[in-house]
């Protein structure tokens, strides 16, 4: 790659990485505000599902997709999402946000096209699958239906891209087309629960519950991660913070086909946060110390200590789930106060490990993990 090229793509990256970051801050932010705490007037009040699943995770997604791509327009996507991000953030109009995130989620759309060109199998046609997901969230976003109407199309974007990923590596140990069946399957059960809500959001919410389920038994069952369990180090931590992902995403699940995701249900919130929180934030742990390195080119140094924030996150999940279903509300409060103090935690951990990594890489030293 030529050096022009490469500073381009590095600055590309920092500017969306930047965007993201501000986007995770912001969401939580507004998330701590909602849930009854005073910590005065964030910005976008009302986006914060949105900001953080197509603003923050969209940008992300979006990097990682284009760096393995290796095309120049493949870099449409993370910019468009980090773009409706800061638009969200900075107030422009809600038609020009959504022209982003639907031009954003087409370009990843285009990216799992290109690739299936290349190499058609059947994890491609999944996170593909996700990728619609994304321009449909935008476009029910756009369109004003309820708010019911758009999580399953965000959930989708997020539960498919993460599955394909997941049986991408499956192929290390032989999947059979059966078990591909078994999991393409479930994933229609998503997508049709999320096509439904748009006209029935309560019966829509618990078919797509049910697919939700239907995948992280697939997960639970199939990936990977069961073996690598056992190896030690940072294969171990992976490991675990995958399989209480997926522990996470069948409890959410299940909470989706009680609740319909009906505001005034009980179940509600933790229907919502135990996918968007317990699963999606357990992926993030434990693909960090792979995704960093690749959209950075820095060294990432584990250690044990990233294993304080992982299990904090699990304690802090569930006291906000039995803070939710038995109507304890310091304790579901505090639960989500500390959720945002794990994440936080977390960063600057991560940060941490890569400025140990590139002081290894430096003086030629190896990381212990």
């Amino acid at each position: 790659m030529y050096p022009e090229r490469v500073t381009l793509t590095k600055l590309i990256t920092g500017v969306a990485a930047a965007v993201a970051v501000a986007s995770l801050v912001v969401g939580i932010w507004v998330g701590l505000t909602r849930i009854g705490w005073v910590l005065g007037s964030p910005p976008a009040p009302g986006s914060h599902g949105l900001i953080l699943v197509l603003g923050f995770l969209g940008t992300v997604i979006g990097l990682e997709r284009a760096v393995a791509i290796g095309r120049p327009w493949a870099w449409a996507s993370p910019l468009c999402a980090a773009g409706a991000s800061a638009g969200i953030l900075l107030g422009v109009s809600d038609e020009l946000v959504a022209l982003l995130l639907i031009l954003g989620g087409v370009v990843l759309v285009g990216i799992f096209g290109a690739a299936y060109r290349v190499q058609p199998e059947t994890y491609i046609l999944v996170m593909g699958t996700g990728a619609v997901a994304w321009v449909l969230a935008a476009v029910t976003w756009l369109m004003g239906v309820s708010f019911a109407a758009l999580i399953p199309w965000l959930s989708a974007f997020l539960v498919l891209t993460i599955a394909g990923e997941r049986l991408e590596l499956a192929r290390m140990i032989a999947t059979t087309d059966a078990e591909k069946r078994r999991l393409v399957a479930a994933i229609t059960v998503v997508v049709v629960g999320s096509t439904v809500a748009w006209m029935a959001p309560e019966t829509g919410a618990r078919i797509a519950g049910l697919g939700n389920l239907l995948v992280a038994l697939w997960l639970i069952r199939y990936d990977i991660a069961r073996r690598t369990v056992r190896l030690g180090g940072i294969t171990t931590y992976m490991a675990s913070a995958l399989l209480m992902g997926y522990g996470w995403l069948a409890v959410s699940g299940m909470l989706w086909m009680v609740s319909g995701l009906q505001a005034w249900s009980v179940a509600y919130d933790a229907a919502l946060h135990t996918l968007f929180l317990g699963f999606v934030m357990s992926m993030i742990m434990a693909h960090a110390p792979i995704i960093i390195p690749a959209l950075t080119g820095l060294s990432f140094r584990y250690t044990r200590a990233l294993w304080i924030p992982l299990i904090l996150l699990q304690l802090t999940v569930a006291m906000r789930v039995i803070g939710d279903i038995f109507g304890l509300w310091d304790l579901r409060r505090w639960g989500a106060m500390l959720n945002a103090l794990t994440l936080a935690l977390f960063v600057a951990m991560v940060i941490g490990s890569v400025v140990r990594g590139q002081l290894e890489r430096r003086h030629g030293t190896a990381a212990v993990v």
